[in-house]
Order: C-alpha cells, then sequence, then structure tokens
C-alpha cells in the first residue's frame, strides 16, 4: 500500500490503495448534494482498468447506486474508453497547466522514481512534451 507498508495478499500492485474511487466517489456525491450538483465526474481513463475500481463496470456500478439514493446524483466517467494522452490532447490543456501536474505515488512533490511519476514522463513524452 502506499503507506510504505507491506502490501496486503489481495493487492493488485505495491500502490494499490483499497477501495480508494469508491470512497472519493462517495465523498464527491456528499459534498456535492447539498449544493445543486446532479453528477459526479471521474478523469478515470482506460489505462486505470489495472485496478476493478478504474473499470467502466466499477463506475457503472457505482452510478447504479448513487442515483439509486436520496439526491439521484450520477457518477459519470467520461474518459474511460481514452488513453491519456488522448484525454489530455481532447481537453486541450494548454503546456503552461500542463506542466505543473504531478502524479507521484510517494510526496505531494515529483520524486521521479516510482510507477505515478514513471506513468506521468511517459505521457508527456507521448505528447512531445519532452525529449
Amino acid at each position: 500500500m502506499l503507506s510504505g507498508r507491506t502490501p496486503i495478499a489481495q493487492a493488485p500492485s505495491g500502490e494499490w490503495w483499497p477501495y480508494r474511487n469508491q470512497l472519493l466517489v462517495t465523498l464527491a456525491a456528499a459534498w456535492a448534494l447539498p449544493r445543486g450538483f446532479e453528477a459526479v465526474v471521474v478523469g478515470s481513463v482506460r489505462s486505470d482498468g489495472f485496478h476493478v475500481d478504474g473499470t467502466a463496470d466499477f463506475y457503472d456500478v457505482a452510478d447504479r447506486l448513487l442515483s439509486m439514493q436520496e439526491g439521484g446524483i450520477r457518477v459519470l466517467a467520461p474518459a474511460i474508453t481514452m488513453t491519456s494522452a488522448e484525454l489530455v490532447q481532447a481537453s486541450a490543456v494548454p503546456d503552461d497547466i500542463l506542466v505543473w501536474t504531478i502524479s507521484c505515488h510517494r510526496g505531494p512533490l515529483s520524486c521521479g522514481d516510482c510507477p505515478g511519476c514513471d506513468k506521468h514522463e511517459t505521457l508527456l513524452r507521448q505528447l512531445g512534451r519532452l525529449q
């Protein structure tokens, strides 16, 4: 797990946080409901399907569950079939914003040596932002 402990037997990878997306979607819906929002939009992409809670099936179930509860909040994952590069390109994120992004699994700044940092560097290379 990301806390530096030895991963539990059920962990599909060393960077696994059990029920993370379920928790985040639930917290987002609880925050959204009293503010009058109708949906929670998540930014999961195709490669997030490595974990069950990053799949289209997971978000379909989360959508059905939350939409049947009081408030009828919907869960949308519009980029679930896209790669990260396709999402960034479709979003037209300018370079002056993209340069500030990180995806470190170890801290608030890029360590440059974890799977999240590796994935981020690969994305920037795919986009032609790094040589």
